[in-house]
């Protein structure tokens, strides 16, 4: 039975770590792409691995943070959005500005690397000069935490450019609780009909795309269709409205719905289906809907399925989801650094050494520095989070 007063799912921070690591093998074939040198980047296995980690960190979020809301509508009768927010806020913002600092400030002094498919008609320009085009603009969008638009409207900035799915989920949440709060005795109906608005208005763009020639649109042009298109996809609130709807049926212990879900055959084959498509072009109608609906059912198993054979519940693996924020944030980082200092003092003309390198370095560093962070700055902000909890969580967090 679920325990609103305190929680804690198993293999939680196993999943976070998981989808951070993936994301990390993502942007270093991106990485590589964006400077021109060889690069496995838009291969199926890489586009899909680090799509399927950040659709795991939709989707997790949505269920996590929604159950909290369920569970404090529960205990109280309401959702206290001043102390949720203000979770939120020290939970995000202190590293995430961090991260900024870095990105605009720091990291232009030791990148000295030139971006030959950065996109918008540029041609080879490094990345220090692509910085500086709309520099404070810029920087006032991704320090408000719009990074999503700013996707669509510069060039990428690099050690940033994961920071964009961190905008969709901070816009998610401006919204969510207070939704959660106003239809709280309609929940289950509201977060289906909130799915079904997002991806009806995906079906629609894409038709008028499709079929552009028959149904030209006077007040937008095709280009900006697609582009209009590319950042509704990417607005991928559909997958944590997903994860909502799993913390609900939890919560409220729809049995015949879990006993579906956590039934050997219904398991095996989510675990099948979720594996092939690692391996297959994922571009399909809806495609940002199926996959969060698989991740949700695996999600799902993992975490409150007690006959699931994959636990991901660890020691090892509950300290790397604790620092998985301080992983997402710092890779990109670290890649440019890595990077700049191969090129420079090795070369990569011998691509076996070069990319272990490259790989063993940046990651390592990742590692190091997200530890640390955790340590000795995300921990004081933590501690400060947990007096505004309504609904407490134990996070079996391993550092002191």
């Amino acid at each position: 039975m679920a325990n609103p007063k305190k929680v804690y799912f198993p293999g939680m921070n196993g999943i976070r770590f998981i989808a951070a690591f993936s994301v990390i093998f993502h942007h270093i074939e991106q990485s590589k792409f964006w400077i021109d040198i060889p690069n496995l980047w838009g291969t199926t296995i890489v586009d899909n691995i680090g799509h399927k980690g950040r659709i795991i960190f939709f989707v997790l979020s949505g269920f996590l943070i929604t159950y909290l809301f369920l569970a404090e509508i529960k205990k109280t009768g309401k959702i206290d959005l001043k102390k949720f927010h203000m979770r939120r806020n020290l939970r995000v913002w202190p590293l995430y500005i961090v991260v900024i600092l870095l990105g605009f400030f720091v990291l232009p002094l030791f990148n000295s690397l030139t971006c030959n498919h950065c996109g918008f008609d540029f041609g080879p320009t490094s990345f220090n000069d692509l910085l500086t085009i709309s520099y404070w603009n810029k920087f006032a969008v991704y320090l408000l935490m719009f990074a999503n638009f700013g996707r669509f409207l510069w060039p990428p900035i690099g050690g940033l450019s994961q920071l964009w799915s961190i905008g969709v989920q901070e816009q998610f949440y401006l919204f969510w609780p207070s939704m959660t709060r106003l239809f709280k005795k309609n929940f289950l109906p509201m977060v289906v009909s909130f799915i079904i608005i997002k991806v009806l208005i995906e079906a629609v763009l894409r038709f008028y795309n499709y079929n552009w020639d028959l149904y030209q649109l006077p007040f937008i042009n095709h280009l900006q269709l697609g582009t209009l298109i590319k950042f509704w996809e990417i607005f991928a609130v559909e997958q944590m409205a997903l994860g909502a709807l799993a913390a609900y049926v939890f919560i409220e212990e729809k049995s015949k719905i879990l006993n579906l879900i956590y039934s050997k055959v219904f398991a095996t084959f989510i675990v099948t289906i979720y594996i092939f498509l690692f391996f297959v072009k994922v571009d399909f109608y809806f495609h940002g809907l199926v996959e969060g609906l698989i991740a949700t059912f695996l999600l799902l198993n993992i975490s409150t399925n007690p006959k699931f054979p994959v636990k991901l519940e660890h020691p090892t693996l509950n300290y790397l989801g604790n620092i998985s924020y301080g992983i997402y944030l710092f890779h990109n980082f670290f890649i440019l650094i890595t990077l700049n200092i191969l090129v420079q003092y090795l070369g990569y003309e011998n691509q076996l050494i070069f990319n272990i390198l490259l790989y063993a370095i940046s990651i390592a560093l990742t590692l190091l520095f997200s530890s640390l962070s955790y340590k000795y700055f995300e921990s004081y902000f933590l501690k400060l989070k947990g007096k505004f909890e309504v609904i407490k969580s134990n996070r079996r967090m391993n550092v002191k």
